[in-house]
């Protein structure tokens, strides 16, 4: 488990030092009022992404890993629902470019950007996780940030052409797509055939664990979305830019889980104890790493807007700063929320995020009616607190009940206290 991750941190380190070089090259040739539109477009392409991925990359994997036979069966299903999805979510995008663009290069923008949508059903990592086959899932995941940066590098001269950003991530989710494939048949020698049949339990586990996912998204990406609809361009962009590290800093934190996921569904099927057992040694190491990690972040986060951006994105060094403690607290409260996902108490999961995302479409405003783009990040903090506070009370409640005098139940609730 320790050598997939650092197959998945090594990779995606290189992957977000492209991603970081090509948007710091972005932020300065857009200005801030570009890459607000910039911004803008992809958190409103991640909002729709999430709802065709629909919570389905962890229940396949979850599945893959406890039944391996069922590989070709659930990719069949999962690729003909998401390509359902994809198809109309582009045409929903469609329609909320012409009624919420400001600007002619915005609506642009959204429309060529959304196109990455229609690659997103053959994203096939999922498969490669449930077989614990995580340097094929880091490759692919290279393949697409490396289209991305040189696209972005290569057609992208002045602020008229940041509708071409679109076109980068449209090459960058393609290319990821053709390879998952090919290496699906080649690795696992699978085959895709679609038929119009889905179990109960795809669209209902995975449907709820898609929700979890979505609220996920109101709360990050969607931060973004809701300042942007309240705020002008330039705070847009200060915002977006701090959100744009956290959400590259953000991505370790949801890799180690994503690594850890198959492990915590055996271990909870075993029910010898292990699953409990492995949540705890995890805990302690995360929760070392966070004390250093969230430190080092606030002091340094001034400093670092204006490195990766300019010293005119300044104004960004606030937020990023409350931003440590937002990917702090993610990475304890993940134990209880992948805890759940692997148990099987999707819907538990996915309450908290709706508490989160709840909570972030009310404090965000008010945090930035009282404190400006500081003030919605610390919005943005107080939400992500209560995800955790009812993850933590969920995982207590639904272990305990759900285990009975099960041993893994019994020792996961000591660990919880």
């Amino acid at each position: 488990m320790f050598k997939n991750f650092l197959s998945l941190a090594g990779a995606e380190i290189a992957a977000k030092l492209l991603t970081f070089a090509a948007f710091a090259y972005l932020a300065r040739v857009a200005g801030p009022d570009g890459f607000g539109y910039i911004e803008f477009a992809a958190a409103a392409v991640m909002c729709a992404g999430l709802i065709v991925e629909q919570g389905f990359n962890p229940f396949g994997a979850r599945e893959i890993a406890k039944t391996p036979e069922r590989t070709e069966a659930l990719v069949s299903e999962i690729v003909l629902v998401r390509m359902l999805l994809a198809i109309g979510l582009y045409v929903a995008l469609l329609a909320f470019a012409l009624a919420v663009g400001r600007a002619a290069v915005q609506t642009r923008l959204l429309l060529v950007y959304g196109l990455s949508l229609l690659a997103m059903p053959l994203f096939l990592q999922w498969v490669f996780q449930g077989h614990d086959r995580m340097q094929t899932v880091a490759a692919i995941q290279l393949v697409r940030q490396l289209v991305f940066a040189v696209v972005v590098f290569a057609l992208v001269r002045d602020a008229s052409q940041i509708w071409m950003v679109g076109l980068a991530e449209t090459f960058g989710a393609t290319s990821a797509a053709m390879i998952g494939f090919w290496l699906y048949r080649r690795q696992l020698n699978g085959t895709l055939t679609l038929r119009w049949r889905f179990s109960s339990q795809l669209l209902r586990e995975g449907a709820t664990i898609g929700l979890g996912q979505i609220f996920w998204v109101v709360k990050m990406s969607g931060a973004t979305l809701i300042l942007g609809l309240i705020a002008s361009a330039e705070e847009v962009g200060y915002f977006g830019g701090a959100m744009r590290i956290l959400m590259a800093l953000h991505t370790f934190v949801w890799l180690y889980f994503f690594n850890l996921l198959p492990s915590l569904s055996r271990a909870w099927v075993a029910g010898d104890g292990s699953f409990a057992a492995l949540i705890g040694r995890s805990m302690r190491w995360v929760l070392l790493a966070v004390v250093v990690g969230a430190g080092a972040w606030i002091a340094a986060a001034p400093m670092v807007v204006r490195v990766v951006y300019g010293d005119k994105f300044a104004s960004a060094g606030v937020a990023l700063q409350w931003f440590a403690g937002v990917c702090a607290v993610a990475a304890i409260s993940g134990h209880y929320r992948f805890g759940l996902i692997a148990a099987g108490h999707q819907t538990a999961e996915m309450a908290t995020a709706l508490i989160g995302a709840v909570a972030a479409i009310i404090l965000i405003p008010v945090g930035y009616s009282t404190s400006g783009v500081g003030g919605a990040a610390a919005g943005l903090f107080v939400a992500e607190v209560l995800i955790a506070v009812s993850a933590w009370w969920f995982a207590r409640r639904r272990f305990s009940l759900a285990s009975g005098v099960n041993l893994p139940g019994r020792e996961l609730s000591e660990v919880v206290h």
